[in-house]
C-alpha cells in the first residue's frame, strides 16, 4: 500500500469479517445445529427397514416327532435340516412421537435460532473491538503529528532563548525550562509511537493484512446530535438478548416434552415375512422364498415405575427454564448499562468539544493579537512561537474530543443498531444456516 492510499473503517470491518476466526468457528455452531435440529425432526417420520438372513439350519434335537421348525427363535415350516433364507419388512410411527419427540424437535430449533443470535453478537463484539483498536490507531497517529509539530517549535523556541541567553537578554533558568519541556515532549512522542505501533499490531492481527506504517487512516467525524431514548427497547433488539430469549423459549418446549415423558408411548407397526429353505444348497433356499406371514397391530408401552426418571428430569427443566428468565434479567441489566455509559461518555464529551471549539477561537485571536503586537515591537519571535504551541495544543486537543465523540458514537450506533450498522459496513452479510 503507498503512502497516498487511506485504509477505510468500511473496508477494516469487510476484511476482519471475512478473515475471523471467531466468526468461522460460529456459522459452524450454527450449521451443527441445523443439522441436530433435522435430526431431531426425521424421528417424527415413519421407520421402515429391510432384513434378510441366509443359514444353514441343522437340527440336533433327535426327537423328530415335535414338528416345531424355528429360524431366530420364530417357529416356520419347511425340513428339519436344511439351508434356510428369510427376508421381512418392518415398519413402525410413533404416534406419540406428535406429543413427546415434536416438543423435543422444536427444542432444538430454538437453539438453533438462538445459535444465529450468538453468531451475531460475536460479530458484534468483534466489530467492537476492531473499532477500539481502529480509534486508537487512527487517535494515536493524529496526535504524534501535533506532537511532532509542536516539538518543532520547541526546538525553535530553545534555539532562540539560547542566544537570547548568550546575549544577556533571558535567564538560564528560562533555557533549562524550555529545554525541559522538549526533553518531554520528546518522551511523549516516544511513548505515542510504542502505542501507535502496538495498536497498529493489534489491527492488522483482526484484518489479516498488513499494510505500511505511513498509511492514513479514515478519521471518524460526528455529528454530536446522536439522542438516545427508550432503551429497553433498543435492548430487546440486541442479539444477546434475543438469543436468550430463544433459548428461554427452546427451555419451554422442553420442559413441555419432559412434562409428556409422563403419557404412554402409542406406535403402529406392521411386518411381511418372506421364507424359503431347501435341503440341497443356499441359492435354491433363495429361490425358493415365499411369502410366509405378515403381522400389524398397536403397541402401548405405559412407564409405571422408573425409580423417578421421569420426575428428576422434570425438576431439572424446570429449574434451567427459571435460569433462563434470570438470565434475561442478567442482559437486560448488562446491555442497558452499557448503553447508559456510552451514552453518557457521548453526551460529555459534546460538552467538552463546545468548550475546546470556544477554546480555539480564543487562542486563535489571541495569536493573531500577539502578531501584531510583534509588527509594532512589543511582543518578540519568540512570544509568537510560544503562542502558536499554545494554538497547537489546544488545536491537538480538540481534535482528539471529537475523534473521541465520533469513536463513542460508532460504538453507540454498533450497541443500539446492530443490524443497520452491519448493512451499512459490509452490505448483505448475516450469520444464517
Amino acid at each position: 500500500m503507498s503512502r497516498a492510499d487511506m485504509l477505510t473503517y468500511r473496508e477494516a470491518v469487510k476484511n476482519t469479517l471475512n478473515n475471523s476466526a471467531r466468526v468461522r468457528v460460529k456459522m459452524e455452531d450454527i450449521n451443527i445445529s441445523d443439522a441436530t435440529y433435522r435430526q431431531n425432526f426425521a424421528a417424527l417420520y415413519p421407520e421402515i427397514s429391510a432384513n434378510g438372513r441366509l443359514e444353514k439350519y441343522e437340527n440336533l434335537d433327535k426327537r423328530n416327532d415335535l414338528g416345531i421348525k424355528t429360524v431366530s427363535s420364530e417357529i416356520v415350516g419347511g425340513d428339519s435340516n436344511a439351508w434356510r433364507s428369510s427376508v421381512y419388512f418392518w415398519g413402525q410411527y410413533y404416534l406419540s412421537h406428535w406429543y413427546k419427540k415434536r416438543f423435543e424437535a422444536t427444542y432444538y430449533e430454538k437453539l438453533r435460532d438462538a445459535s444465529v443470535y450468538e453468531c451475531d453478537a460475536e460479530v458484534k463484539k468483534l466489530v467492537r473491538d476492531l473499532t477500539e483498536a481502529f480509534g486508537a490507531v487512527a487517535e494515536r497517529k493524529l496526535r504524534i503529528r501535533y506532537t511532532s509539530d509542536i516539538l518543532k517549535l520547541l526546538e525553535r523556541v530553545l534555539s532562540l532563548k539560547k542566544s537570547a541567553f548568550a546575549g544577556g537578554q533571558v535567564s538560564y533558568e528560562e533555557v533549562l525550562k524550555v529545554d525541559a519541556e522538549v526533553a518531554d515532549t520528546e518522551k511523549e512522542i516516544s511513548s505515542l509511537r510504542k502505542e501507535f505501533k502496538e495498536y497498529l499490531e493489534r489491527l492488522y492481527s483482526y484484518m489479516g493484512k498488513i499494510y505500511d506504517e505511513d498509511v492514513d487512516f479514515e478519521e471518524f467525524v460526528s455529528d454530536g446530535k446522536k439522542q438516545i431514548t427508550k432503551i429497553k427497547e433498543l435492548v430487546e433488539e440486541t442479539p444477546e438478548y434475543r438469543a436468550r430469549m430463544m433459548e428461554l423459549e427452546a427451555e419451554k418446549f422442553k420442559a413441555k416434552a419432559a412434562a409428556n415423558n409422563y403419557w404412554p408411548d402409542i406406535s403402529l407397526y406392521g411386518r411381511y415375512d418372506y421364507y424359503g429353505s431347501n435341503l440341497d444348497s443356499p441359492d435354491s433356499s433363495v429361490r425358493d422364498i415365499r411369502e410366509t406371514a405378515y403381522t400389524a397391530g398397536i403397541l402401548i408401552n405405559l412407564p409405571l415405575f422408573d425409580g423417578g426418571v421421569r420426575k428428576w428430569e422434570r425438576k431439572k427443566n424446570l429449574h434451567e427454564l427459571k435460569k433462563r428468565e434470570e438470565s434475561i434479567k442478567v442482559i437486560i441489566e448488562e446491555k442497558g448499562r452499557d448503553i447508559k455509559t456510552l451514552h453518557a461518555g457521548y453526551a460529555e464529551l459534546s460538552k467538552s468539544l463546545k468548550h475546546y471549539r470556544k477554546l480555539s477561537e480564543q487562542y486563535d485571536k489571541m495569536l493573531n493579537i500577539t502578531k501584531k503586537a510583534h509588527g509594532f515591537g512589543e511582543r518578540s519571535v519568540t512570544d509568537i512561537m510560544e503562542m502558536e504551541i499554545d494554538v497547537l495544543t489546544v488545536e491537538r486537543d480538540l481534535k482528539m474530543t471529537e475523534y473521541a465523540m465520533a469513536v463513542y458514537e460508532k460504538r453507540l450506533e454498533l450497541e443500539t443498531d446492530y443490524k443497520y450498522f452491519i448493512s451499512e459496513y459490509y452490505g448483505d452479510w448475516a450469520c444464517k444456516y
